[in-house]
């Protein structure tokens, strides 16, 4: 299991409790997700298992987190965010020592208010690190590692559901790169976002789908994903006006949808530089690796890109020379060709 460098501001906390490893602090319950009425009280509880070698010391601990654009959990001091709902909790024991092979139940209560609206949520935190038997000579380095108890609030019949799309773009065609986002403008937190991008030429024609993933959002929170077509590299879009359209279905009374035109155009290669020819691609996979034209790809094709890589013969064509596929032509896709003239063939 990984350590936590720091628990405030943007980080990687591990969430996944029951892991495929032999030892392993075991937690029963990850997520509990809560429909008291409003003025009501509860006591629930999740049980710690210490699967692991050594005795381990338990920090129990109240935090608010969120997610950014990517989905990644960001934890913040208890009381820190307007939906917090860390002030209604209370947790028990908050410190104890728990053996090798030992049990213990860590209870918590929440007491709901009576005039909240949607999803309230906060984190119980969980650290636990060896236990210290003896002192030790010298410097001692102790990883403490913390896990995250999620904690979701929602009286029935309150709140609103409502999102939609706030940007759509296509970033790389080779094979089409789509990205959406998502803002959930409701004050309910949706558990489960599903949807599709279709791509439809100028007859209507649906020439490629790309199904999502199913995500979560938070209230007042954006979500931002990439979505790549399962084309192989090569299986080029011809040039033409295309409606790309995503559809997202967050469990409102409608749907949520945006729609994006992209326009292709045909390539007009030319020499580039002092080269005798216009660039060619070596191996039909829609990349013109072969910058000088001499029949072969090598370093000096990367060093000419590199020098032209602003000028109008690239930047006119900037999708014959997009090697990172991210709808653009600039230095990263330099690097990128140097790095294919570098692999051994």
């Amino acid at each position: 299991m990984r350590a936590l460098a720091r628990l405030w501001g943007i980080g990687t906390l591990l969430l996944a409790l029951c892991v495929a490893e032999t030892r392993a602090l075991l937690i029963s319950n990850i997520e509990f997700d809560l429909a008291l009425p409003r003025g009501a009280s509860e006591t629930l509880a999740f049980q710690l298992i210490n699967n692991e070698a050594d005795p381990l010391e338990i920090q129990i601990s109240l935090a608010d987190w969120d997610r950014d654009l990517h989905g990644e959990n960001r934890f913040y001091p208890p009381g820190t965010l307007p939906r917090s709902a860390a002030g209604w909790l209370s947790v028990s024991p908050v410190r104890f020592d728990l053996a090798r092979n030992e049990q213990r139940e860590v209870k918590f209560s929440l007491r709901v208010p009576r005039d909240i609206e949607g999803t309230y949520w906060a984190a119980i935190l969980v650290e636990a690190s060896p236990k210290q038997t003896q002192p030790q000579p010298g410097t001692t380095v102790v990883v403490r590692r913390r896990f995250a108890v999620k904690v979701f609030q929602t009286p029935p019949g309150t709140g609103k559901r409502e999102g939609r799309i706030t940007m759509l773009d296509v970033r790389g065609l080779n094979p089409p790169n789509v990205w959406v986002e998502f803002e959930n403008r409701g004050t309910v937190h949706v558990q489960r976002v599903t949807g599709r991008v279709e791509i439809r030429d100028e007859k209507g024609s649906t020439v490629d789908k790309i199904e999502f993933d199913s995500f979560p959002t938070l209230p007042g929170a954006k979500r931002q994903l990439k979505v790549t077509s399962g084309r192989k590299k090569g299986d080029l879009l011809p040039p033409g006006r295309y409606a790309v359209v995503a559809i997202l279905d967050y469990g409102g009374e409608s749907l949520a949808g945006g729609q994006y035109i992209l326009r292709i155009q045909p390539l007009k290669l030319v020499p580039i530089g002092e080269a005798k020819a216009p660039p060619q691609d070596l191996d039909q996979d829609g990349l013109y690796e072969d910058v000088n034209a001499d029949g072969r790809l090598t370093l000096e094709d990367a060093a000419l890109l590199g020098f032209h890589i602003e000028k109008p013969p690239v930047q006119e064509n900037a999708r014959a020379f997009d090697f990172d596929n991210d709808g653009d032509a600039d230095f990263d896709d330099v690097l990128a060709l140097k790095k294919m003239a570098e692999e051994p063939r």
